[in-house]
């Protein structure tokens, strides 16, 4: 199978540098055009009446900055990006891979009690994406 259009979703949250490393080797082996997505909680960045925020509002550059961090400039500057905006993460990711032919995640693995009881993020989306899906470990 030949991946003309690859997304990469990132959480902007732990190490995602081998998920990033991953994307462009798979982008370039392919020669695909690469889309990157992130999902913005509803609330991010405001304050809540518990005086917490619910996480950063990520824009393109953090996510460009993100790839910076990783060494990877060039690519950086030329991606292309989508921040969404969503209360449910599987279903903000699964309508925007809707055009797309490979779908990259990265995982982490849950704790031993939220894993009996949720299904991760990742999880989530595998089930019900249309695409074939790569996971990436997370350190």
């Amino acid at each position: 199978m030949s991946y003309k259009r690859i997304m990469v979703a990132l959480s902007g949250n732990g190490n995602e540098i081998k998920l990033i490393d991953e994307s462009i080797r798979i982008k370039n082996s392919f020669n695909a055009k690469m889309i990157v997505v992130h999902v913005n909680d509803t609330h991010a960045g405001e304050m809540s009446m518990m005086m917490d925020t619910p996480g950063h509002r990520f824009t393109e550059e953090d996510i460009r900055n993100l790839f910076r961090s990783a060494g990877h400039e060039e690519i950086a500057n030329r991606l292309i990006i989508r921040i969404l905006t969503g209360e449910v993460i599987h279903k903000e990711i699964t309508k925007a891979a809707d055009d797309v032919d490979l779908l990259i995640l990265g995982h982490r693995k849950m704790n031993a009690f939220k894993e009996k009881f949720f299904d991760s993020v990742d999880e989530g989306i595998v089930n019900h994406v249309n695409c074939p899906v790569l996971v990436v470990p997370k350190d």
